[in-house]
């Protein structure tokens, strides 16, 4: 089950890393650059321009050994202020860790990328979350909401993952990939992913190489964006590709996905 706050779903929890350079001259300075760097992180594809009813909000905090920047969207369809209450849960954490910080040059930052499908009338938000405590690379994680008729949309009621569907879907978005070597590497979105640790049935998870009591594969569709063409998955850097591919997005179209969509959800809304 989906919360607010976390991601349940999560039989093996997974964390997206990436590493970035900071600025040496100085903790402002480093957030000053980190806000406009992130900003174009994401390596999406159609990329759809922010939509009117959207504003953006920020929460700053510094002090002499930390700098706090959030920049998220304020969207008229987040009817309960859902990526707010997000936003404000993750300041509220790390200025609570932070708290007794004596000495360092510690950032975290969060920033966001914005899709908008005109056919699927919805709107999705990917989140940045970057962290450094100082050291000559830092931490980010990606985290979706995407919006439909004023309500938060799950990935489960799109994507029906039952009878072994969410690895079938893996293996698409590991074939999709495939056509890409520049930007994805074999043996990176195969360890992601999770079809590394399968048993030569191809659907029996081995424990033993995964190390882990259970694997949810469905978890590998959990930052999404809907678009026109279809939803596109977006993953941290180092997850799928090298450095280089930052944070890449995996597109697969509304006729793949045909087989696998909940009845019950139709990619064009009834009037």
């Amino acid at each position: 089950m989906t919360t607010l706050f976390g991601d349940a779903r999560f039989i093996k929890p997974q964390s997206i890393n990436m590493k970035m350079r900071i600025l040496p001259t100085g903790i402002l300075a480093a957030a000053c650059w980190l806000s406009v760097t992130l900003s174009g992180c994401i390596n999406m594809s159609n990329q759809e321009k922010v939509p009117a009813e959207t504003i953006t909000e920020q929460l700053i905090d510094s002090t002499a050994n930390y700098v706090i920047k959030a920049s998220y969207p304020k969207d008229v369809q987040d009817k309960e202020s859902v990526i707010k209450k997000w936003v404000e849960l993750k300041v509220s954490d790390k200025k609570f860790e932070w708290k007794d910080v004596k000495e360092g040059t510690n950032v975290y930052i969060i920033s966001f990328t914005t899709a908008k499908s005109d056919s699927s009338q919805t709107v999705g938000y990917v989140m940045n979350e970057y962290e450094n405590t100082g050291g000559a690379s830092g931490n980010q994680k990606v985290t979706s909401f995407s919006f439909r008729n004023n309500q938060l949309l799950d990935i489960q009621q799109i994507l029906n993952f039952a009878n072994n569907n969410d690895i079938q879907l893996t293996r698409l978005l590991a074939a999709q990939a495939a056509k890409d070597t520049m930007t994805f590497s074999t043996d990176m979105y195969n360890e992601s992913f999770g079809l590394n640790f399968l048993k030569e049935d191809g659907v029996t998870l081995d424990k033993e190489k995964c190390k882990c009591d259970g694997f949810f594969f469905g978890s590998n569709f959990q930052c999404f964006v809907i678009r026109n063409e279809g939803i596109g998955f977006v993953f941290g850097k180092y997850v799928v590709g090298p450095g280089s591919s930052q944070t890449p997005e995996i597109l697969l179209d509304w006729k793949t996905l045909e087989p696998y969509m909940q009845p019950g959800f139709s990619r064009i809304p009834k009037k």
